[in-house]
């Protein structure tokens, strides 16, 4: 969970706590208890989110790792081949085969 959301969870968490245990005040301040509903219904929705990101964070860097160890394969095996020709041919001929190499 990011730390800004998790910050204002607290935050809202204990305002709602806090309002809870001293009722009459809270209402004599003006807050409804649809109010407080409402804001303990955004935490949830906010905790979902957070948990949903994560999850989606998590599979994207499995997802990232993959296609590193992909083009890490690709560069090695594109190597393989360039050196390959490389070594038969003349520079002369590397540019037939796709290599634009000079030296």
């Amino acid at each position: 969970m990011y730390q800004i959301f998790k910050d204002q969870l607290e935050k809202s968490k204990l305002i709602i706590s806090g309002v809870k245990r001293n009722q009459r005040l809270g209402r004599d301040a003006g807050v409804e208890e649809s109010v407080l509903q409402k804001l303990e219904e955004d935490c949830k929705r906010l905790e979902t989110l957070s948990a949903e990101i994560d999850k989606l964070r998590d599979e994207m860097q499995k997802k990232s790792d993959e296609a590193h160890k992909a083009l890490n394969t690709l560069k090695s095996r594109t190597l393989t081949v360039k050196k390959a020709v490389k070594s038969r041919y003349d520079q002369t001929w590397w540019i037939k085969f796709g290599i634009p190499d000079k030296r």
